[in-house]
């Protein structure tokens, strides 16, 4: 297994068009964050796969040399389906969709994989048909054989890329495939059994596995259990700081989540807790409490935000709705997740 280049745990923040909303590359650094996602299909359409080629990938792109992860690309095709079967349909031979011009199109395991590998980045995730929330048992059947058939395609392609681009062991990006099954652990278990016969550099935990309490904490550790412990095991999309902290002790590495940059945006910020005795506080700096509190976020953080400015300034620039309020929020936020994979990374833990 070819080693990451970073310690581990890690979070990583959304950067869907190679940017993560607001901030710059700088103020990624300053927050401590060391890797992102970014989103195949968007990159795809704009600035497009030739200019990305052309230039040498999105990290040129963007002018960050952190970890890069890319998506499938399936799940924004997905969900489009799901919410109407007009959009689009999903087949063993790929994802069927309609495009603005309403004009049909495929998606298949093996486009998937050469567009990532145009983007550049440092892990590929394979295309994976996802388990629906409140799916039937035929439903998840389906969705674990056409992942498992997915995944033999993807690790073609991925082989042959690597032929077509005469690239260097030191050079080749990871390959991780996704496990599927729902809430059916006889079916995680299959699905984790074939995919690691295949073989891959690390698995993902796919699809909803969420009950009306939060994040399944016991399915979570079962699907952790499955994979072996010389390959890596990423949690995708499980991103609140207490589902970190619980998944990190299950054995789970890597993690990715939307949530603080968008509550960032929404004007909920968090409150670290080194305890790690969640759920966490929030400050919902709109509120009109706030107005005249000239103290910082969180005192105990060491934020750019929370060492220049207080709460009646952030208050003030989220009233007058100024982008520099987006900004100086969503440091905050990514902060306390690093701050909290720092605290994981230490050995006590």
């Amino acid at each position: 297994m070819t080693p990451l280049k970073t310690r581990l745990p890690i979070y990583l923040p959304d950067a869907t068009r190679g940017v993560v909303k607001s901030l710059d590359t700088n103020d990624l650094l300053n927050c401590g964050v060391e890797g992102v996602v970014v989103n195949t299909l968007h990159l795809a359409e704009t600035p497009g796969l030739d200019y990305l080629r052309k230039i040498g990938g999105v990290k040129k792109l963007m002018g960050f040399e952190g970890l890069v992860v890319s998506d499938s690309g399936g799940w924004q095709l997905f969900s489009l389906i799901h919410r109407s079967n007009s959009q689009g349909s999903i087949t063993n031979d790929g994802v069927f969709f309609k495009n603005g011009t309403n004009r049909k199109n495929i998606f298949t395991p093996e486009d998937s994989i050469s567009s990532q590998f145009d983007i550049g980045s440092d892990i590929l995730i394979c295309l994976d048909d996802f388990t629906p929330p409140n799916s039937n048992s035929l439903r998840e059947r389906e969705s674990v054989e056409r992942t498992i058939l997915w995944a033999q395609r993807c690790k073609a392609e991925f082989e042959r890329q690597v032929d077509k681009r005469s690239l260097s062991d030191t050079s080749l990006p990871l390959l991780f495939s996704v496990i599927q099954g729902g809430f059916d652990r006889k079916l995680r278990a299959q699905c984790a059994s074939e995919l690691i016969a295949i073989g891959f550099d690390g698995y993902g935990y796919g699809g909803y596995a969420v009950t009306e309490n939060g994040l399944d904490l016991e399915l979570s550790k079962f699907v952790a259990d499955l994979i072996p412990n010389d390959k890596y095991k990423f949690a995708l999309g499980s991103g609140t700081l207490s589902d970190i902290a619980n998944l990190a002790g299950y054995g789970w590495q890597i993690f990715d989540c939307t949530l603080p940059t968008r509550d960032a945006r929404h004007g909920r910020l968090y409150i670290y807790n080194s305890a790690l005795n969640f759920p966490a506080e929030y400050v919902y700096i709109e509120r009109s409490k706030f107005s005249e509190d000239q103290s910082p976020i969180d005192d105990t953080c060491d934020c750019h935000t929370c060492k220049n400015f207080t709460k009646s300034y952030l208050h003030h620039l989220f009233k007058i709705k100024d982008f520099t309020a987006y900004r100086l929020a969503t440091i905050h936020n990514l902060r306390c997740y690093t701050r909290l994979t720092e605290f994981l990374r230490k050995p006590s833990i």
